[in-house]
């Protein structure tokens, strides 16, 4: 294995994710893999990855690596105030070199809150169970900290810089709408808490890779929310007994008893993983849900 990175200070949250980890959620294993799948695919996609290839995924930023050996990269997602050396503003979206003896440095979120290291050819990971998505929930795999060293997979690298057009490049936002599938529990709510719920907006109070915490008008029940356990995904709305939504996230567990006002739409998914704290979200039915 090549050592690539020794981290000199851990940053917020830093974990190396795949595509996931399929074809075990009924043995209670999360899927985990990118929390922004379009983020994600862009990065590996302009490097010239095989898919499959993982990447490093940083929370807020924090985040300071010293190079150990010279390689080619691309930083996707979130603009998380990298530098080179603490003095050079590190390219987003595209491909560049770094040599060894710098330091990359993630100094604070300017816009969306998750973003991605991506080195030509992923990092040297061993796989567990076809995957080598960290979930240290589970055990598996486990946050970078300080002092950690990130292996290349090879050295060897492809000579064109190639980068995402300026129009193609997403747009974090901190006011969000996005669009829900209709629940099959509906009708355990309030008619009128419904009709506030989607004529409110609600700001995200924090959360992790499991899910997103939001405050906003409660949603109130007929007479309860307590469902039997179903089965949960990514994009799963939950809404516990004090009525505010949950987003369940990558790492959502696999069933989960609270009922249910909605599921995000799969292209809404990487909006809601890009928010920071404050940061409000709208809630719309699609439209063919509401015939």
């Amino acid at each position: 294995m090549i050592p690539l990175f020794r981290v000199v200070k851990s940053g917020v949250y830093a974990t190396i994710q795949d595509q996931g980890r399929f074809g075990f959620r009924r043995f209670g294993m999360p899927v985990a893999g990118p929390m922004d799948r379009e983020a994600f695919q862009l990065g590996q996609d302009i490097i010239g990855n095989d898919e499959g290839t993982n990447a490093l995924e940083l929370f807020l930023g924090g985040l300071m690596i010293e190079v150990l050996t010279d390689h080619k990269i691309v930083i996707a997602g979130a603009d998380l105030g990298a530098m080179i050396d603490g003095e050079t503003p590190a390219p987003l979206w595209k491909t560049f070199q770094i040599w060894k003896g710098q330091t990359i440095s993630f100094t604070k979120p300017i816009s969306g809150a998750i973003a991605y290291i991506i080195p030509d050819g992923g990092y040297a990971v061993k796989e567990i169970l076809g995957s080598s998505s960290s979930y240290p929930r589970g055990l598996i795999g486990e946050t970078v900290k300080k002092e950690t060293l990130l292996y290349a997979n090879s050295l060897k690298q492809k000579r064109l810089n190639r980068g995402l057009l300026v129009d193609k490049i997403p747009n974090y936002t901190e006011d969000i709408t996005i669009e829900l599938f209709k629940s099959p529990h509906m009708d355990l709510f309030e008619k009128s808490s419904v009709n506030t719920f989607l004529n409110s907006s609600y700001t995200y109070r924090g959360g992790d890779r499991m899910g997103y915490y939001f405050n906003g008008p409660p949603l109130e029940f007929i007479e309860s929310g307590d469902i039997v356990s179903e089965a949960t995904q990514f994009g799963t709305v939950q809404v516990p007994t004090n009525g505010q939504p949950i987003i369940l996230m990558a790492d959502a567990q696999t069933t989960g008893g609270y009922a249910t006002i909605g599921t995000v739409a799969k292209a809404d998914l990487p909006k809601v993983a890009q928010l920071k704290n404050g940061g409000t979200i709208r809630f719309v039915y699609r439209m063919h849900d509401l015939v």
